[in-house]
């Protein structure tokens, strides 16, 4: 039994709703998702919440999960960042494998996945229920928006989203950023000009320019460096693009095929 799992039970024997069994430990809404395994509690915190609740810690502790299991799917969940990083395909495929028959939490189970499929290229090959699973993750993980691994993981696997559940997910990356964009670490602004530039495309492909203008506030929030010139310069297509401005346009896929970029000027409409 999990964590969250054992809260659950704990609060049900007590006859209490989640808001009085969370107290002012935590919020409502974060309880309510360690309860189904989304968030992690801190042991400070858990500790709080048996504490105030008057559950014995001893009789809460013999209600979760072994530790031997806890400890196996920590040690997969970090075999499988370390090869996702090194782009180790054979190993991920393996792993992912191994996580999908063990014991492993849902969250993870479906991080497995999508990296699988993303490193494999098979993302396309994903059937309906896993489809559904990844979009669900992407929209119920807090601060999903922060971590880079979960973003370069969005960027690779915008094509299993519709535009509308796109333009929920670049709304909650333009609010986390709304700030001091520019002085964020390089890797996190180049992923997210990624993501727009990919975004941009899902917006023509959908003829609905429009929506494109989050991505924009987006891109010109970005820090003014060489490195991600080839960005701007993009996104200067799409908006010429959209707003019917052909001979901007023109000069654009001119300008990249006069520099060697002409992998980039095909890859545009």
């Amino acid at each position: 039994m999990t964590i969250g799992e054992a809260l659950k039970k704990s609060r049900n024997s007590l006859g209490l709703t989640q808001s009085q069994f969370a107290h002012d430990v935590v919020s409502e809404s974060f309880y309510s998702k360690v309860e189904r395994g989304i968030n992690e509690i801190t042991a400070t915190d858990l500790l709080k919440l048996l504490q105030v609740n008057h559950i014995n810690i001893v009789d809460f502790l013999a209600e979760i999960e072994d530790e031997t299991n806890n400890n196996l799917q920590e040690d997969l969940k970090i075999q499988l960042l370390d090869a996702y990083s090194s782009r180790d395909k054979e190993k991920i495929s393996k792993l992912n494998k191994k996580i999908q028959k063990s014991s492993c939490s849902t969250d993870v189970k479906i991080s497995s996945l999508l990296i699988n499929a993303v490193v494999n290229d098979k993302v396309k090959d994903l059937n309906v229920r896993e489809k559904n699973q990844i979009k669900k993750r992407f929209l119920e993980v807090d601060e999903w928006t922060k971590n880079i691994t979960t973003l370069q993981l969005f960027c690779n696997s915008m094509i299993i989203f519709n535009l509308d559940e796109l333009e929920l997910l670049m709304k909650e990356l333009e609010h986390t950023y709304r700030e001091n964009f520019g002085k964020y670490p390089f890797n996190i602004q180049r992923i997210i000009a990624s993501i727009c530039i990919n975004y941009f495309h899902n917006c023509y492909t959908y003829s609905k320019y429009e929506k494109a203008s989050i991505g924009f506030k987006l891109i010109d929030r970005l820090a003014k460096i060489p490195d991600l010139g080839i960005y701007l310069i993009v996104t200067n297509f799409y908006r010429a693009f959209f707003n019917d401005n052909q001979r901007k346009c023109k000069e654009i896929l001119n300008f990249l095929d006069e520099n060697n970029l002409r992998e980039v000027s095909l890859r545009l409409p």
